[in-house]
């Protein structure tokens, strides 16, 4: 494995910051670093190779628990450093060494004597050979690294002496945060103003960094809304402890406008007397431009040529949401003529998020409402994807009689009526999609799909599996082996895609987005299908990006896409430019899903409360089988993950909880690898049984239409439950009755259709002509087993696909899959890790 370019480069900039002492920041696009650990160590090896033995000592803030997960995977070549340390030994004044340190000597020279193992030779780990220290909240002081250097390789080293000099002298002095030279040190970024500044107190008395490393990179970013706010804390709290001493500032950022963010941060607070603020605010914060070619990973392998200089590409930008645009942009300007009033405020900004990402759907309300009712979303987290939940907010405002923008309102109201009504049979994003589908698959070609989201993928699936709008009422069948479904992850991981099918991107994310200013694999044409404001964020940061020398090589991609972008100017971009308008607003799904505890566990009295880092908390049964991360055991089978019982869990423990999208991703590759779930026979005869008779009710239904049967049921229903039931959508009523869309349909892929709260199910089957008798027998028998089932242990989804990829009888099913995608999931299984805080177990019950 080789480092990559973006790398070197942040390396080279470190370097230079540190020599000067002159602040800076490095911008680092259109990929993105997830950790910044990977410069630090290349800065320190350049300083070796020039007889420096101490390198560099840099302080990261802020850092995750997990900051050193890139430095733990990289090894270093065993020999090279012997024959590095053997050029520096300092047994005679050695002229080649410029800046000593001695008990270096037995640390590297240590490593001549490491005996091999079966597997052939033993190589360390950049974390066993750089010092690193971590400072996490509630700061009481700095510990030694001692235990860490080294240390998986102490035990293979057959020479005594070369052990015993470790042990009494190397690793003492590079272990102690007052003696360690070229240590990383990191500041939590949970830790509090006080925590910082007794951290770096306790750093007065030992050699002070050569650089203060600021990540505000999108995986430290997200998830924390003050960063800026924090930023500046650490700069303030460094000049309390440093003064004028105060080590120089290197800020790295991976999108253009966070710069301006952050200088009007420092001169909000310098305007306050923060004297680190008006320090670093001298500096002018000149932005140096580095080519990152990968999304979070440091290293590729060394045969795999990097793409940083792209040919030109012929690429169609489409702005697909002008109805959506206009209603959005009418609330806004209401927004601003109603800002004292915050809840006003927050229920327009509510609805106007809600039409944008209805708009970025690929899909259409039916299909969406459908989905939602297989996926096990309760019926109060189901109401947030439906347009009246927001108009009746609105109409709140509008009855007001301290509201003075009636009109203007009404006729919001009115137009987001029209998009929802409208939208029923298909997006315009959905119908441009189509469009185009039948544009690049005629004769041979074929086309390929690139969504943000595997949700996204999969809901426009589901609505090109019924769409019947081709020319001569062709069906999507017709097509169907011209067209492929994907996300950029999947596409890039793609070692021999096919060359002959045109590129589609609904929307961009990070992804796709390098994918497109990098790849030299892009079709050409190759199509990019936008909300306005994506299009207004992607100009404007195109428009920043020109103008650095160190993206030069790049022009030729980028102004094929800037002369095809229209200027906005009633778009203000100083408060545009957030990440949610650059990636296609979508509908997350997470919240309400069985990705992670299922109802069995939810309900257990003995379930663990496991509290994760960032606040999120889930319940596990303790027999229950979990994954954790151990980087000791990164190069087995299973990458570094291990499955234990819920009850071995510890706090620190690095827990892995497979996220919807990772689900959705994973079922998507395993089912294309014929590497599906097994079927479970015992419920269908009474699945098939249950749709046959609710066909048969419903056919008995007053109404002429399905859409008729619904909204008489739908009264039924709501009149069945009383004033104090919450009654279920219309919608979401005739998705219950549509039970014909199962037919034929293999057990795995059908689903009940039907209610998932009992009461909601009890008033729905006796409206529909059900007996008590009856609807109890079928909910007892299907209803409950089959969402249970799908849920608990047995046909849980997301633990089903843990266990197929993460146990170490996996690699049967990766057989079946690519190289390159196996890879990719263990990737994205590390993005799905989380730290436990803490276990709070249920309290023993005394004996009666």
């Amino acid at each position: 494995m080789k480092v990559i370019s973006a790398v070197e480069g942040l390396a080279s900039q470190l370097l230079h910051v540190a020599q000067t002492k002159v602040p800076s920041v490095v911008l680092l696009w259109p990929g993105s670093l997830k950790s910044l650990g990977m410069a630090h160590a290349v800065a320190t090896a350049a300083r070796w190779q020039q007889g420096d033995k101490q390198g560099v000592r840099s302080l990261l803030y802020p850092a995750k628990a997990n900051f050193l997960q890139t430095l733990n995977d990289a090894r270093v070549d065993r020999t090279a450093l012997v024959r590095l340390a053997q050029r520096l030994v300092e047994t005679d004044p050695n002229q080649l060494v410029t800046v000593p340190m001695r008990e270096k000597d037995a640390f590297w020279l240590s490593l001549n004597s490491v005996n091999k193992d079966i597997a052939g030779a033993i190589h360390p780990t950049l974390g066993e050979l750089l010092p690193h220290f971590f400072a996490d909240k509630d700061f009481q002081s700095w510990r030694a690294c001692d235990g860490d250097l080294l240390r998986y390789v102490k035990a293979r080293i057959t020479d005594a002496g070369h052990r015993r000099a470790l042990s009494q002298n190397s690793i003492p002095a590079l272990g102690d945060i007052n003696t360690a030279p070229d240590a990383l040190l990191a500041i939590s970024w949970r830790s509090s103003a006080d925590d910082i500044r007794k951290s770096l107190k306790g750093l007065r008395q030992a050699r002070p960094p050569d650089v203060l490393l600021l990540d505000a990179t999108r995986g430290l970013r997200k998830g924390n809304p003050s960063w800026k706010a924090n930023l500046v804390k650490l700069i303030d709290c460094a000049w309390e402890v440093w003064r004028e001493r105060i080590p120089p500032v290197l800020l790295v950022i991976d999108e253009p406008h966070l710069r301006t963010q952050f200088h009007q941060e420092l001169e909000k607070r310098a305007k306050r007397n923060s004297a680190g603020a008006a320090w670093l605010l001298k500096s002018h914060l000149p932005v140096h431009g580095v080519i990152c070619t990968m999304n979070g990973g440091s290293l590729m392998p060394v045969s795999k040529p990097e793409q940083l200089h792209p040919e030109a590409k012929q690429v169609v930008i489409d702005v697909v949401d002008k109805q959506a645009a206009a209603v959005v942009d009418g609330l806004n300007k209401l927004r601003a003529a109603v800002s004292t009033n915050e809840e006003w405020v927050e229920a327009m900004d509510e609805a106007a998020a809600y039409l944008s990402r209805l708009a970025a759907l690929p899909s259409s309300t039916r299909v969406l409402a459908t989905w939602l009712g297989e996926a096990d979303v309760s019926m109060a987290v189901r109401q947030n994807y439906a347009w009246p939940n927001y108009k009746s907010k609105l109409e709140i405002i509008r009855n007001d009689a301290t509201f003075g923008q009636r009109p203007r309102l009404d006729r919001m109201i009115a137009l987001g009526d029209a998009m929802w009504h409208n939208y029923e049979n298909g997006t315009p994003l959905a119908r441009r999609l189509a469009e185009l589908i039948e544009q690049r698959t005629r004769g041979t070609e074929k086309c390929c799909l690139v969504f943000t989201k595997p949700t996204a993928r999969r809901l426009a699936e589901r609505y090109f599996e019924t769409y019947d709008g081709y020319p001569e009422g062709a069906g999507f069948e017709v097509l169907r082996d011209s067209v492929r479904f994907t996300v950029p992850r999947a596409l890039e991981a793609e070692v021999d895609p096919p060359l002959d099918e045109t590129l589609i991107f609904v929307g961009l994310d990070e992804v796709s987005l390098r994918l497109l200013v990098l790849e030299p694999r892009l079709s050409s044409p190759a199509y990019v299908l936008l909300t306005r404001r994506n299009a207004a964020y992607l100009k404007a940061t195109i428009r920043s990006i020109r103008g650095l020398s160190g993206f030069a090589s790049l022009r030729t991609r980028l102004d094929a896409l800037w002369h095809q972008l229209p200027e906005f100017p009633n778009i203000d971009e100083a408060t545009l430019l957030r990440r949610d308008d650059f990636v296609l607003p979508t509908f997350s799904f997470e919240q309400g899903l069985s990705s992670t505890p299922n109802a069995s566990e939810e309900h257990d009295p003995n379930a663990w409360e496991l509290a994760l880092e960032g606040g999120t908390t889930i319940k596990r049964s303790p027999g229950a089988r979990a994954y954790v991360y151990d980087p000791g055991l990164r190069h087995t089978v299973t990458r570094g993950f291990k499955g234990v019982e819920v009850s071995e869990l510890q706090e620190g423990d690095r827990l892995f909880v497979m996220s919807l999208e990772l689900r959705e991703m994973t079922e998507a590759v395993l089912k294309e690898a014929g590497a599906t779930i097994g079927n479970d026979r015992k419920y269908e005869g009474e699945l098939r049984e249950y749709h046959r008779r609710v066909k048969e009710l419903a056919a008995q239904a007053p109404g002429t239409t399905q859409a008729m049967k619904a909204k008489q049921l739908h009264v039924a229903v709501t009149d069945s439950l009383g004033p104090q039931g919450i009654p279920p959508a219309e919608t979401t009523v005739r998705n219950w009755l549509d039970v014909e869309r199962f037919a034929g349909k293999s057990f795995d892929d059908a689903k009940p259709g039907a209610p998932r709260q009992v009461a909601h199910f009890k008033a729905f089957a006796e409206s529909l002509g059900m007996n008590s008798i009856e609807w109890k027998y079928f909910w007892i028998t299907v209803i409950q087993p089959l969402r249970g089932a799908r849920r608990a242990d047995g046909r849980r989804v997301s633990d089903v696909y843990a266990e197929m990829l993460l146990e170490p009888e996996s690699s049967v099913v990766h057989r079946h899959l690519k190289p390159s995608v196996v890879q990719m999931f263990f990737e994205r299984a590390k993005d799905n890790i989380h730290t436990i805080d803490a276990i709070r177990k249920p309290p023993v019950r005394s004996e009666p």
